[in-house]
């Protein structure tokens, strides 16, 4: 049985019936082209699901009744993550949301540090924030999340590093200690606990923000001996670091 996401903007829901218009009545009715008597699983991000039988397809409305209602089983990491992404070139950031959405990142924040190569307008950002958040949407059903990874306003280096979190790690490759000895020396952390996640883009961190990182109680930390591209890196430093936290800080 398909497993849709529906869009709250489009959908309104009472007692066991729903009304579905906007961009996922197109897609249920234009691009999978569904009709009178067809049932689909739907979820919309806050941990339910919807097992809906479609009652009538009209020109921009679907109706339709809820047969069932389920919590999902909770496959979310035990604290929040946060992946601060030094905007890379090209349609790297694709991948990067494809991924790490999977994961288990709760929200990304597209990152303009010193050597990020791309002109960052409000226009093309506009533009991409939209095709990332369908990235998201389409990556967190593969993964059979119930929530979907937030797409955020880019923000620059130094306002990033100053959020609050309970943990900030800055992956570099200049740092002397790996991540696991790094999370080692931590003391526990509680459930929902924030973590934020940092990743330079193609040519690294300067000196002066790593430096600037540290100020603000970030733990610089290496991935090892070798040079990953940017997009590895991003998927790599979120699952070792969903991992090791998994496996020693959460009781």
């Amino acid at each position: 049985m398909r497993r849709i996401y529906l869009d709250p903007a489009d959908c309104e829901k009472k007692y066991d019936s729903i009304s579905i218009k906007g961009s996922t009545f197109h897609y249920l009715s234009n691009v999978l082209r569904m009709k009178e008597g067809d049932i689909f699983i739907g979820f919309d991000g806050s941990g339910i699901e919807y097992e809906i039988s479609i009652k009538e397809v009209e020109n921009k409305n679907i109706k339709g009744i809820i047969l069932n209602i389920n919590k999902i089983r909770d496959i979310e990491p035990a604290f929040d993550i946060y992946l601060f992404q030094c905007i890379p070139k090209s349609n790297k950031m694709d991948k990067i949301i494809c991924e790490v959405s999977q994961l288990g990142v709760k929200k990304i924040f597209p990152v303009v540090s010193s050597r990020v190569v791309p002109q960052i307008t409000k226009e093309n950002i506009l533009h991409k924030k939209g095709r990332w958040r369908r990235i998201a949407v389409d990556s967190s059903k593969v993964a059979g999340r119930d929530v979907i990874m937030e797409i955020e306003a880019p923000v620059k280096f130094d306002e990033a590093i100053k959020l609050p979190a309970d943990l900030k790690i800055i992956f570099w490759e200049k740092a002397d200690i790996s991540l696991r000895t790094a999370i080692n020396n931590l003391q526990r952390l509680k459930e929902g606990a924030s973590i934020n996640i940092f990743i330079g883009p193609e040519g690294g961190y300067t000196d002066e923000e790593v430096c600037l990182a540290e100020e603000y109680k970030a733990i610089s930390v290496s991935m090892g001996k070798r040079i990953l591209r940017v997009e590895t890196a991003s998927v790599i430093a979120v699952a070792l670091t969903i991992y090791e936290l998994e496996n020693k800080l959460i009781p």
